[in-house]
């Protein structure tokens, strides 16, 4: 299993970040890989990414939402699990702390490219979620 563990903070209240990044079907404004995300039955998320021209999908469960703290996940096929936790760090300012576990085998690809591509791939998720729930109204 390969790790990645990545903190960002954002000028937003707690609640707005909790709000905004579990609007899932939302991810695709501020991940660039991320085609779609349909929420189906039962707190089940269905991905659809395009990589490289590739197109990947996968389902996952949303396994906890805890209001203005955390919300994580399984996918349904064991390849990756995660969690988003929010943290208020001041007046108007939101750590988010983003982890995942995941099997680079179960991709398709070299296991450590795929390591450096997802390192990667979260940093400039993070950075984009930051730059989108920050942008002047």
């Amino acid at each position: 299993m390969a790790f990645v563990d990545d903190t960002i903070e954002v000028e937003a209240d707690i609640r707005e970040v909790y709000d905004v990044w579990t609007a899932f079907e939302d991810f695709p404004k501020f991940m660039e890989v991320v085609e779609r995300v349909d929420l189906v039955p039962d707190d089940t998320l269905h991905w659809v990414v395009v990589v490289e021209d590739d197109v990947i999908e996968w389902d996952a469960d949303v396994v906890e939402h805890l209001q203005d703290q955390s919300v994580s996940w399984k996918a349904t096929d064991g390849r990756e699990t995660g969690e988003v936790k929010f943290e208020k760090v001041g007046a108007g300012r939101t750590k988010v702390h983003y982890q995942l576990e995941y099997d680079p085998k179960a991709w398709d690809g070299e296991p450590e490219k795929i390591r450096r591509w997802t390192r990667s791939r979260v940093e400039k998720d993070l950075k984009a979620f930051k730059a989108f729930i920050e942008k002047p109204e």
